[in-house]
């Protein structure tokens, strides 16, 4: 839990130092007063990047020269993180006031975000929910970091080699093989723990959204069968491979289809089912670190858009329990069913005491 944040020269929020309370927390302003600006700043000081896809540099404010972004922790283990960027030094993370290697800063706080770069999670390309599946299983288990970097080394010298002569692609794909049947049995794992949660938390709302199935879908199929079967497969498909210079098969092709009462989502849900559903599901990945003894900060940005009343009050059902959340509104109405919500109101940058 974030007990203080200081954040400077970040997007367009002004200087400030916060104390966020436990539990949840409600930052309301208008259009552009700097409220996905605030949850992207602790975001990327929980994770190193930001979620909107941004650059570093991207993040600085205009005219500055770098950021600078700090909490202080909580909880069992009372740490402070910061992270800061500058032109000449690049982007430099620190644990207690000490260089930190990627995996010991993202022990510090775990973190959940669902955010308007969010939108298309559910039925859009199958990037960001690779990342979902990565994010969990990091939160969980950081040493999956190691394993995700290995694959990533064995892809990256596969397709310099396809784009060159192919020689040598036989002992990559070993390689490759390996650290893809690791991977595969973990996200496949990971999504199954994922569609627990997500049925056990739908099954007890009132939302009323029926069945969601979670169904990942590896790449290579046969992935299940193990190093063996997945070294086969890119085999049958390297003449393919050489023939369109990049590798067809492997986990940075994988999938996790969302289906909602047996079908896709991009034709059967409206933008406020979408929303309801994303919720949940990010409800739900918290409720899994959770359950693992690492209390995630819940981030929710415009976390009332295309929700009505009745709807909002339902889905922050799922949330009222959480160790720790910030949301962001730009209509403080919208919240009046939520007696006692903690709020902040956020004008020009500005965090109002």
């Amino acid at each position: 839990m974030i007990e203080r944040f200081a954040c400077r020269d970040f997007r367009n929020l002004e200087a400030l130092e916060w104390r966020p309370e436990p539990g949840p927390q409600l930052v309301v302003g208008d259009n552009g007063a700097g409220k996905t600006s605030l949850l992207e700043a602790l975001y990327l000081l929980a994770t190193g990047r930001s979620f909107r896809g941004s650059r570093p540099a991207e993040c600085c404010r205009h005219g500055a020269e770098g950021y600078f972004l700090e909490a202080e922790t909580g909880g069992e283990r009372r740490a402070t993180l910061a992270v800061g960027w500058s032109a000449g030094g690049g982007l430099e993370r620190r644990l207690n006031g000490k260089p930190v290697g990627l995996a010991d800063h993202l022990a510090v706080q775990p973190v959940v975000a669902w955010s308007g770069a969010d939108a298309e999670l559910l039925d859009g390309p199958p990037g960001p929910r690779r990342r979902l599946l990565d994010q969990g299983l990091v939160g969980s288990r950081p040493a999956a970091l190691e394993l995700l970097a290995r694959y990533r080394r064995a892809l990256d010298q596969k397709r310099s080699l396809l784009a060159d002569d192919g020689r040598g692609l036989a002992s990559w794909n070993e390689v490759l093989a390996a650290a893809a049947a690791e991977l595969i049995a973990l996200r496949r794992e990971q999504a199954a723990r994922l569609g627990r949660a997500l049925a056990e938390l739908l099954g007890s709302s009132s939302l009323g959204l029926g069945e969601v199935e979670l169904i990942y879908r590896p790449s290579p199929q046969t992935a299940g069968d193990g190093a063996t079967e997945i070294l086969a497969a890119f085999g049958e498909a390297g003449a393919e491979e050489r023939r369109q210079r990049r590798p067809l098969l492997g986990p940075h092709r994988d999938d996790l289809e969302v289906r909602w009462r047996g079908r896709g989502l991009r034709r059967s849900a409206s933008a406020g089912e979408k929303k309801l559903l994303g919720l949940a599901l990010t409800a739900a990945r918290g409720r899994l670190l959770e359950a693992s003894g690492k209390p995630p900060l819940y981030l929710l940005d415009d976390a009332d858009g295309d929700l009505d009343r009745e709807r909002l009050a339902a889905v922050w059902q799922l949330f009222e329990d959480a160790p720790q959340l910030v949301a962001t509104s730009h209509r403080p109405r919208a919240w009046g069913a939520l007696a006692g919500l903690p709020r902040r109101l956020l004008e020009g940058g500005r965090l109002a005491s």
